[in-house]
């Protein structure tokens, strides 16, 4: 993430790591075929950790940065892993020293051609660079995928940061470094969440966030915090304690020459 971001990831940090949904094995085993060798792998703005876990099943050593030393100290462990705070677009790590780097939910938020510069550098000939990403929630029942398409589409529309447009884009319209082609179809991230979980992961949305930030003299932000909960509640199936939900993955990937 860049520098202004760094205080609002900072603030999120333990809602991150409890809310946020880990990523299917199934991504990490394609990403695992597809690296030249499974020495080496960073971990680029890993945030708390989420995709540092599935890689370290399948890489010797992870290296796992992250701007937010909140993020870091809220990052599980494991014996695999090396956390360390440090911006993307200068991780310190040795040229050409990793067969992989990943970028999991945060191309984004990078200063892109910095990044991209030192992925040059730090990859091995041949090198693996992912841009992963994830859709929004799909396979609610049809009254509650309604409200949460209304909500991420058109309710929460002012409160997005700019950013956000390269996420809805799936990262299309940012410069990658080599010839690149779509993550495959069909990786998901597949929830069994609750009404309370699914509430949470909402919660660490940032243009929530930022709605929350803006509740002082701002009615619309106001009444969209104070309702979420209460719409929820009457939306979710009573028959039914958790729901299965996926976040369809997506990004690019290719490799260095």
């Amino acid at each position: 993430m860049s520098a202004p971001d760094r205080g609002w990831f900072d603030s999120v940090a333990t809602d991150y790591a409890r809310c946020r949904p880990r990523y299917p094995d199934a991504f990490f085993a394609w990403m695992a075929e597809k690296a030249p060798a499974r020495h080496r792998c960073w971990d680029a703005a890993c945030g708390s950790g989420q995709a540092s876990i599935g890689l370290a099943r399948w890489f010797s050593h992870v290296d796992a940065t992250d701007l937010s030393p909140e993020q870091i100290a809220a990052a599980e462990q494991h014996p695999h892993i090396h956390y360390r705070q440090g911006a993307a677009e200068h991780s310190d790590l040795n040229n050409g020293s990793v067969d992989a780097v990943l970028v999991a939910a945060a191309i984004h938020w990078l200063d892109v051609d910095r990044f991209n510069r030192e992925v040059q550098r730090v990859l091995r000939t041949g090198g693996l660079l992912v841009w992963l990403g994830y859709e929004p929630i799909q396979g609610a029942p049809e009254a509650l995928q309604a409200w949460l398409n209304r909500l991420y589409h058109e309710r929460l529309d002012p409160f997005w940061p700019p950013e956000r447009r390269h996420v809805n884009n799936c990262y299309a319209d940012l410069s990658f470094p080599a010839r690149d082609q779509p993550i495959p179809k069909g990786l998901n991230m597949t929830q069994q969440w609750t009404q309370s979980d699914l509430l949470g992961f909402i919660s660490t949305w940032s243009a929530l966030r930022r709605a929350g930030q803006q509740v002082d003299g701002n009615d619309q932000a106001r009444s969209l915090i104070n309702n979420l909960s209460d719409e929820l509640d009457q939306i979710w199936p009573k028959d039914s304690e958790r729901l299965v939900l996926r976040l369809p993955l997506m990004g690019r990937w290719g490799r260095l020459p």
